[in-house]
């Protein structure tokens, strides 16, 4: 007689949410939202990435080389582009964007994670051109 109780009540209640859940979405289906709350859909076009490997997008990375090994975990990165240019330096777990000097030269500090990682460089030029350059770095505390 018990157990037919604690059945009988579960069954109830898994009905109940059923139909709750069913009563629920039919009223979210059905829903409209007032016009001051809509907005037109316009589409967005992807910009197209200008590259070019001219003397006018000067892009380098003088340090740190690609597949260096540091045995510190804050490492200086340095390089060398035209003026007005944006660059972007990207981490796993950071981003930061730095303006270079009115020679070219550029100059910041990064933390990078235990063992390998990329290192992505992203030049914006003052034309919209963009040139990009992908390096691995190794922190590792072990003696070669």
């Amino acid at each position: 007689m018990k157990a037919e109780k604690v059945i009988v009540s579960f069954v109830a209640v898994l009905i109940g949410l059923i139909a709750a859940g069913g009563a629920f979405y039919l009223y979210q289906a059905t829903k409209a939202l007032p016009a001051s709350q809509t907005k037109p859909l316009t589409a967005i076009q992807n910009p197209t990435t200008k590259t070019s490997d001219d003397k006018t997008h000067l892009f380098k990375i003088e340090n740190p080389k690609d597949e260096a090994v540091f045995n510190k975990k804050l490492i200086t990165i340095s390089g060398k582009t035209i003026k007005d240019t944006t660059i972007i330096v990207s981490t796993e777990t950071n981003d930061q964007a730095i303006k270079p000097s009115s020679n070219g030269d550029f100059s910041l500090t990064q933390t990078i994670p235990d063992g390998t990682s990329f290192i992505y460089f992203t030049a914006i030029f003052p034309d919209g051109t963009e040139k990009s350059i992908k390096q691995s770095v190794t922190f590792s505390t072990e003696n070669f």
